[in-house]
């Protein structure tokens, strides 16, 4: 019955998100639906979702992804993203190092589908050197995803941290030889073979422009560095703070707020906990797949499967460590619960990337009129790093570390 519970379970979490219902509700409703099937009953249920609402963990992460919700959209609307942008382009005038440079930094505003911000950039800046589009769509996608294995702002890896107890810094330390095996491929492969053509400039003096990319960037800075003594949704706050301090536009501070679409980003942080819970509290969940890997089925084996097909599926890396986590890192020796969850986050990341559902390339396919076979011919070299890389990793973690 448990069996049947955990495979009906998975599927209706996958169908509900491929019909469009929130991951939040998605998740919920797979959540009870095992636990039903685990045989338990109602009453336990609900103290599982009102413990999970009381936990520290859950409230922290539900602070921490409204918090990067707002910081983006108060960027966008008071024009603090524009200027950014503009003296960025002033400040490094070489095409081939923007190309690089702008879906770095949009990479930190990490709202579902949000590459297409820096698609007109690298659009306009490739037209400059004659750039087919299947390349700028690649440049536009690799870079900006490089950036997420270590991105302290990145939803799914605050999630990741909350759901295995992980320090979001070790995380970052543990997936660094990931993000850098990634970016230096994306600069020998899309970067390096670019003729170079420089950006006009303009008639503003040089330390005008250094200050004014440092002002403008501020506000992203003060939350990557401030990670690492306070906590991120504290980091939040000051960088919208910031942001608001140095706006460039007028707008009405409660509209902006309004604008932010934080009952999605809420249900979705509250649901992938209660799942966890749920998990928790199916002691059979564990003598389960132990029995699976009795057969001679290494754990690891079994984990890259069921990772890529979820994540290939749904397209959601939240959605992937949410379902993941709690199944697996229980099973493993809390030394080694690290390296497993680099396994599951970085193969998991490196399926979602690929994905025809995967929102952020289905906009920038949509943008730039590529088709997904085309923008596959440009990841030949590039996603294989990604993926070899994420096994690497958990290989030196494991065994070496």
């Amino acid at each position: 019955m448990l069996v049947i519970g955990l495979i009906i379970s998975f599927a209706l979490i996958l169908f509900l998100v491929k019909k469009k219902v929130p991951i939040g509700i998605s998740v919920i409703s797979g959540g009870i639906l095992l636990a039903l099937t685990a045989g338990l009953n109602p009453i336990k249920i609900l103290r599982i979702i009102i413990f999970t609402f009381t936990e520290k963990n859950t409230l922290e992460l539900i602070a921490t992804v409204i918090m990067i919700s707002v910081l983006s959209n108060v960027m966008k609307e008071y024009g603090v993203m524009e200027m950014m942008v503009t003296y960025l382009e002033k400040m490094f005038k070489s095409t081939k190092a923007l190309l690089f440079i702008i879906p770095s930094l949009l990479s930190t505003f990490t709202m579902t589908g949000s590459a297409i911000v820096a698609a007109p950039i690298v659009d306009s800046l490739g037209d400059k050197i004659g750039l087919v589009n299947p390349k700028k769509a690649a440049i536009n996608l690799y870079v900006r995803h490089a950036w997420y294995f270590v991105l302290p702002i990145s939803v799914p890896l605050i999630n990741a941290s909350y759901l295995s107890n992980i320090p979001i810094r070790e995380l970052m330390k543990a997936q660094l030889p990931v993000a850098i095996a990634c970016l230096i491929a994306a600069y020998l492969v899309y970067i390096k073979p670019l003729n170079n053509s420089d950006v006009s400039g303009d008639n503003e003096s040089r330390g005008s422009i250094i200050y004014n990319t440092i002002l403008f960037t501020s506000p992203l800075l003060v939350c990557v560095f401030l990670v690492f003594w306070i906590p991120f949704y504290i980091a939040l706050v000051l960088g919208c703070i910031l942001a608001y301090l140095i706006r460039k536009r007028e707008n009405r501070l409660s509209q902006v707020l309004l604008k932010s679409k934080n009952i999605p980003l809420i249900l979705a942080a509250a649901g992938i906990m209660i799942f966890k819970n749920i998990i928790g509290n199916i002691p059979q969940l564990k003598s389960l797949i132990l029995e699976v890997t009795s057969l001679g089925i290494p754990l690891e084996l079994l984990t890259i499967i069921i990772t890529i097909f979820i994540s290939y599926a749904v397209a959601n890396p939240t959605l992937l460590v949410g379902m993941m986590y709690p199944l697996i890192l229980p099973l493993v020796p809390a030394e080694q619960q690290l390296a497993m969850a680099v396994l599951i986050f970085t193969v998991g990341f490196s399926a979602y990337f690929i994905s025809p559902v995967h929102l952020c390339q289905a906009l920038t396919n949509e943008y730039f009129c590529v088709s997904t076979g085309d923008l596959y011919k440009e990841y030949k070299i590039t996603v294989p790093v990604m993926f070899i890389s994420g096994i690497l990793t958990y290989l030196l973690l494991r065994y070496f570390i």
